[in-house]
């Protein structure tokens, strides 16, 4: 029983070892993946094409020559650099006046209108140079009474909703884990939020790691309890052992 303890307990602490690099080797490959599959795949064919029309080689010839030689990964090397260069002519000037004018346009058709401002407002919440403010870190009882989740307030509620209840009201952003960039915005009473003393970062690992990393401040008085009820415990069996006294030095 003890070796097959031993054997299990070494495999648990060797797949703790190994998972966040399989976690960011399965994280990189879906993002290859998705590059490739919108914009890597687009890049490769404008690739084969173009030399099949510049050199009048066959289509077949040129396709079977790439997949050969294993060439499509220039596709994900030129869609990254597309990509890096469109990005940087939309962030000058110029470019920042063309996407204006096509933004004009595209509000204004029936579909598109109603997608594209929610998706450009996710898209300025993450890469916006503004970068939306965790003001402190609170627990709310959440989704019901009696469950308590870590979240951030954001700022307070809604004036219409506070007028209404007759109580201030904190907007709350609660994390999903393991993934705190979604989760629910919730509007809580203030006396209902319950200050925690720790940093916004050390909130993030703790819902990342589902509750495993403990901010360094709880580890600390896990460990100083843990010493106090240690030294109680040999205080009371040293006056039980001495009957209270400490015995009297032998000459």
């Amino acid at each position: 029983m003890g070796l097959v303890r031993g054997i299990r307990r070494s495999f648990w602490r060797g797949l703790a070892t190994l998972l966040p690099a399989l976690l960011t080797l399965v994280v990189l490959s879906l993002g290859l993946d998705l590059l490739n599959q919108y914009a890597g795949r687009h890049v490769n064919w404008l690739i084969i094409h173009a030399v099949h029309w510049t050199s009048r080689i066959p289509l077949e010839e040129v396709e079977a020559w790439y997949a050969a030689y294993w060439l499509y990964w220039l596709g994900i090397v030129g869609a990254v650099i597309l990509l890096c260069l469109v990005a940087y002519i939309v962030g000058t000037f110029l470019g920042g006046r063309l996407v204006r004018l096509m933004e004009s346009y595209v509000v204004r058709l029936p579909i598109l209108r109603k997608i594209y401002p929610g998706a450009k407002q996710v898209s300025e919440f993450f890469f916006s140079e503004g970068k939306v403010e965790f003001r402190r870190v609170v627990a709310v009882e959440f989704p019901r009474k009696g469950l308590w989740m870590v979240g951030f307030v954001t700022g307070r509620g809604l004036q219409g909703l506070c007028s209404r209840t007759g109580t201030e009201l904190l907007s709350v952003f609660v994390p999903f884990t393991p993934a705190p960039i979604t989760g629910y915005v919730v509007m809580v009473a203030r006396d209902d939020a319950v200050e925690l003393d720790i940093s916004v970062d050390e909130a993030f690992q703790y819902v990342i790691s589902a509750g495993v990393i403990l901010p360094p401040a709880e580890r600390v008085e896990s460990l100083t309890a843990a010493l106090q009820v240690t030294h109680e415990e040999a205080s009371a069996i040293a006056e039980s052992a001495g009957g209270g006294k400490n015995p009297e030095p032998q000459p």
